[in-house]
């Protein structure tokens, strides 16, 4: 009678398969156990995508969570997909109106397309290609055409600093992505501020005295508020501001959108020899019987996704997926739409998509529900995907830039991890891949919903460490 050798082999490889497996999985909870955080107010998904036979790790993963900037991750996949890497914002100005000896009898129209990178230097191109049309004078209007996308919010309430930069809302037509520069600089014992641009009609009011206090949360230690009287503006700065600081800038929102375009078309008009005599308007209509001056092509959306997740830009990313709706609707969209198209879309790939909600391009918001199952399927198909290079080159790298330059810098992942981070106020998570000691790759997606979520940044980085050298 012959033995055979292969089974008790096979079933000694499951074995030992099974009792690594669990052996992994005891120390990723260990570390868990290690932090005081409910476990039901966290979500984790660990994955070898080379052999998930080696690592498999979950936790809550179809709970539904608030992921703030992780939104960022489906905006800019969803994107690459609907619109292609090719895809570029386009902005078209046109004059309205009779030319007779450098004088334009009638308005300039600009029209915009979402496009949130739009800058200074990209008008002041189309400014110049006016001009050489032979206009030297404009006695009319520039008319701002938004009708693009439908209706946005006006007002924003999303927490009580309407000013910041990430809190500026959707439009078809931003320049700077609507803010300012504000540099606060220390010279002879006094503090200067100085903004880009600097423009006719703003005035700061420096009322900052310097203090011997740290620097830590300096600028919770100064108050800002705008003044507005008719046709100018200006910005109050009051509070203190410590010695220790050295020099720091801020950038703020300090003018409504169409105001702030105007003063910078005004601005860079004048700047290149040109008089304005009127003011600025809104419209959605369409206007009969223009000339096209200029236009304008932003970046193609695989370069302009690097900005998104790298430095988790709300204004791009929302303007961005309004752009998909309207492209593929052909109807103006507006953020009320955003929720069922990405309900569609998931439907259409055959995830679940049971309560998932989605309210903006760029994940602000107190109302977003997501499970990390549904961000790993995500992520899955991204890491699968032909324009995969693309897309995770687009997340920030571990100690080297966007929004994790200053993070993992001690850590065994220095330099070799692409995230996504995002936070608000109760929520923090981190998503994206790495490759551990044997260079096989990891899936990583860590949410919390907590009101101590910002204390979890230590424990993520201990669960990614740790998973580095697991085998």
């Amino acid at each position: 009678m012959q033995c055979n050798l292969k089974q008790p082999v096979f079933v000694l490889i499951l074995f030992w398969s099974f009792f690594s497996h669990a052996s992994e999985n005891l120390e990723i909870q260990k570390i868990l156990n290690t932090y005081s955080f409910d476990k039901k107010n966290y979500t984790l998904i660990i994955e070898n995508l080379n052999d998930p036979k080696k690592l498999t790790f979950s936790h809550n993963e179809n709970k539904l969570f608030n992921v703030a900037s992780l939104v960022k991750i489906l905006t800019s996949f969803m994107a690459i997909e609907e619109l292609g890497p090719n895809f570029q914002w386009q902005s078209d100005l046109y004059i309205q109106g009779k030319v007779e000896d450098q004088l334009l009898d009638g308005n300039v129209i600009f029209k915009g397309r979402g496009d949130a990178s739009f800058s200074i230097n990209d008008l002041e191109k189309m400014v110049r290609e006016l001009r050489d049309r032979g206009i030297r004078e404009i006695n009319g209007n520039l008319i701002l055409n938004t009708s693009y996308f439908g209706a946005l919010p006006k007002i924003i309430d999303f927490d009580e600093d309407p000013m910041r930069a990430y809190n500026v809302l959707p439009n078809a037509i931003s320049i700077q992505s609507n803010t300012m520069n504000f540099k606060f600089i220390q010279e002879k014992n006094k503090i200067h501020i100085e903004t880009d641009p600097r423009l006719e009609n703003f005035e700061i009011i420096n009322k900052l005295s310097l203090s011997q206090e740290t620097c830590r949360g300096w600028r919770s230690a100064m108050k800002y508020e705008v003044k507005q009287e008719l046709e100018r503006s200006a910005i109050l700065f009051e509070g203190k501001f410590s010695k220790s600081c050295k020099n720091k800038e801020i950038d703020l929102s300090v003018m409504e959108n169409g105001k702030y375009f105007f003063e910078i078309f005004k601005k860079l008009w004048h700047q290149n020899g040109g008089i304005f005599n009127g003011s600025y308007k809104y419209t959605n209509n369409k206007i009969d019987d223009l000339i096209l001056i200029a236009t304008h092509q932003s970046r193609r959306l695989s370069e302009t996704i690097r900005d998104i997740n790298k430095y988790s830009l709300n204004l791009m990313s929302r303007n961005l997926m309004l752009t998909m709706i309207t492209e593929s609707s052909a109807t103006p969209a507006d953020e009320g739409m955003v929720n069922r198209y990405v309900n569609d879309w998931f439907m259409n790939r055959g995830y679940t998509n049971v309560d998932l909600y989605i309210d903006n391009g760029a994940g602000l918001s107190r109302n977003i529900k997501i499970s990390s199952k549904q961000l790993k399927n995500i992520l899955l198909e991204i890491y699968h995907h032909p324009l995969m290079p693309e897309l995770v080159a687009s997340f920030p790298i571990s100690a080297i830039d966007g929004t994790l330059e200053k993070r993992m810098v001690y850590s065994p992942i220095n330099s070799k991890g692409h995230f996504k981070t995002g936070s608000l106020r109760d929520v923090n998570g981190i998503a994206g891949f790495f490759q551990n000691e044997k260079k096989e790759m990891i899936l990583f997606v860590f949410i919390i919903n907590d009101k101590k979520s910002d204390l979890s940044l230590n424990l993520q980085e201990k669960l990614i460490n740790r998973t580095f050298y697991l085998n």
